[in-house]
């Protein structure tokens, strides 16, 4: 499949199957992501596979975000893969003018949509979500206080599979121009 194909697929998953993600397979995955560019090649993040089942229910319980959005599905979800926001090291003239952790963000969302298309690409389904309890996840994750989870991507084989629904989007003529704007 030629990613135009695979970009016009894949879609979050948020019904997966029983079957288990492999350690092997969900390490494939961050493999590909750490390898997405980065401003200054800072690569400022630092991944957590989650595939125990007593980790996957901190990660859960995460979810209980004040009422934002929540995951009423997560203790459905095979694996999780959290990207942490590192430390960005910058050329120093850049990190004067933006500030050092300017790309950063960007930088986490290439890797987490590469993480999701290589996943796409040998069939596991993956969800990102941008809303968690940082205290609690962070408490029951082990990660330092001074740290910030941008991501928890789900991961798993869909329960159902066949034609991706309709993918509802703007007109490129609404939000493209040439020369100007």
């Amino acid at each position: 499949m030629d990613f135009a194909s695979l970009q016009a697929a894949r879609e979050s998953c948020r019904v997966y199957s029983d079957k288990p993600v492999s350690r092997e397979v969900l390490t494939h995955l961050v493999d590909v992501a750490r390898l997405s560019p980065s401003g200054c090649n800072a690569q400022p993040w630092h991944f957590i596979i989650v595939d125990d089942p007593n980790a996957r229910d901190k990660v859960i319980e995460a979810f209980d975000d004040n009422g934002l959005t929540g995951c009423s599905w997560g203790d459905k979800v095979p694996a999780f893969i959290l990207i942490c926001e590192e430390e960005a090291h910058l050329m120093p003239g850049v990190a004067k003018h933006y500030g050092s952790q300017h790309f950063a963000q960007m930088d986490i969302g290439m890797a987490a949509m590469a993480l999701c298309y290589e996943a796409a690409s040998i069939g596991l389904g993956t969800c990102m979500i941008g809303t968690m309890d940082q205290e609690k996840l962070k408490a029951g994750m082990g990660i330092p206080e001074e740290k910030t989870v941008r991501l928890i991507i789900t991961v798993g084989y869909p329960a159902k599979t066949g034609k991706p629904r309709k993918k509802i989007r703007k007109n490129l003529e609404d939000i493209l121009t040439y020369n100007h704007w």
